[in-house]
């Protein structure tokens, strides 16, 4: 049978039902209602003839009887589907009632649960859905290779790499510059600030004496030799006297590339450079037959000449002249300030032809006299044989040379602490 007919048939039913009903219910009560003339007759009560008496007639109250309408009966049946979790006849008659008395709130509120039990029931039923496939794109046609192209996809991956392995170098490079600049920065402190804590004298800047070029010939030979050996022979002569201000003197190693010597070149690049002066010349001819010595100071920490000075002299032999301008070359490295003025005056001296004060001396003349009246008290006291009167003498008159120097004068303020060392050995007498 067709849902709908079905309801139609039990619709009539359930109308036919209460028309029964509601004409049964009066015959029942009057049933049940007892007429007074029965009831005297049943309890024997006597009845007087001739004396009219009230007869009181019961008047029943009828008892209200639930009816139910059409309406009624659909809104019951409509409740009954939906306990019954039979929403799609419940939201029907809802809406039936509610489209025949509009405004029904019983009506309206049933229609609701029921559409919401119907969605929420039809939502549990529906299988989960799946994920989206992935919407296979077809590749891209490769573009055809040309020469061009394929030279140009190579110079460009050649210039990535390059340019890589070039910022890594320039990295390289400026780490190892800081690290060279902060291990120097440590060293000179240690050795001008840190050993005088310790009491022992600041190690000044040495020399490391290097080569001399000839350019006289075979008759410069022997004097390429011996200006570097008695330049470092002055410089040490004058170290034992200065001691407080020692200057290490070390001849110029030679390069030594056989063995392991790249590990020393490497080691060179790594660490700092040595502290101190790289002194180089050359040896030449004047236009005058005079003898020329040329002398450079290089900064080893820079790498570069700071200083540079030539030197004149006549000699019977390249040999006596030589000797002679390295000594000079030795003091000028020691206080090139006062050596520099002591060229200066002599220039003079031989410009205007005056040799009149044959008593004022010239620093390097005070340099040589010095070395020779204080160097032996130096090596007295050092030996602890001290010849007290003729050191006594010697530091006298290395007193009085003080006076031939400015009060400016390097020099001067080396031998004044010299003579001041000495006089705690040698007291006046």
């Amino acid at each position: 049978m067709i849902p709908s007919q079905r309801r139609a048939a039990l619709l009539v039913l359930l109308i036919t039902l209460l028309m029964l009903t509601a004409l049964l219910a009066p015959l029942a009560l009057a049933q049940t209602a007892t007429p007074p003339a029965t009831a005297a007759a049943v309890t024997g009560t006597p009845t007087l003839i001739g004396t009219p008496t009230p007869t009181l007639t019961p008047t029943l109250t009828p008892t209200p009887t639930p009816t139910l309408t059409a309406l009624g009966a659909k809104l019951v049946l409509a409740q009954t589907y939906l306990a019954g979790k039979d929403y799609g006849r419940a939201a029907a008659l809802f809406a039936e009632v509610s489209q025949e008395d509009r405004g029904n709130a019983e009506a309206l509120a049933g229609l609701k649960e029921a559409l919401d039990g119907q969605a929420a029931a039809e939502a549990a039923a529906l299988p989960a859905t799946p994920a989206p496939e992935p919407t296979a794109v077809p590749p891209a046609p490769a573009p055809r290779e040309t020469l061009v192209s394929t030279l140009g996809a190579k110079l460009r991956d050649f210039a990535g790499t390059a340019l890589a392995a070039l910022l890594v170098v320039v990295l390289v490079y400026l780490l190892a510059n800081a690290f060279r600049w902060a291990l120097q920065t440590l060293r000179e402190l240690w050795f001008t600030r840190g050993l005088p804590l310790i009491k022992r004298p600041a190690v000044q800047p040495g020399f490391l004496v290097g080569e001399f070029t000839n350019t006289l010939g075979e008759t410069g030979d022997n004097a390429a030799r011996i200006v570097p050996l008695a330049l470092t022979e002055k410089l040490i002569r004058w170290n034992q006297l200065v001691q407080a201000k020692e200057v290490p003197v070390e001849p110029e190693p030679k390069l030594d590339l056989g063995g392991m010597g790249w590990l020393k070149i490497l080691w060179g690049w790594i660490l700092p450079p040595p502290r101190g002066y790289k002194v180089t010349g050359a040896l030449l001819r004047g236009a005058t037959g005079t003898y020329l010595l040329t002398v450079q100071r290089q900064a080893l920490s820079s790498n570069s000449i700071d200083r540079s000075t030539t030197l004149e002299q006549r000699g019977a032999t390249a040999d006596d002249a030589f000797r002679k301008m390295a000594g000079e070359a030795a003091k000028w490295l020691v206080n090139p300030g006062d050596i520099e003025a002591s060229q200066a005056i002599v220039r003079g001296m031989k410009a205007t032809k005056d040799v009149g004060d044959a008593m004022q001396l010239t620093p390097s003349e005070v340099f040589d006299q010095a070395l020779e009246l204080l160097l032996p008290v130096r090596q007295q006291v050092a030996a602890n044989a001290i010849d007290f009167a003729d050191a006594r003498n010697r530091l006298r008159s290395a007193e009085s040379l003080l006076g031939q120097l400015p009060s400016g004068s390097g020099l001067r303020q080396d031998l004044q602490t010299v003579i001041a060392d000495l006089r705690r050995s040698v007291p006046a007498g």
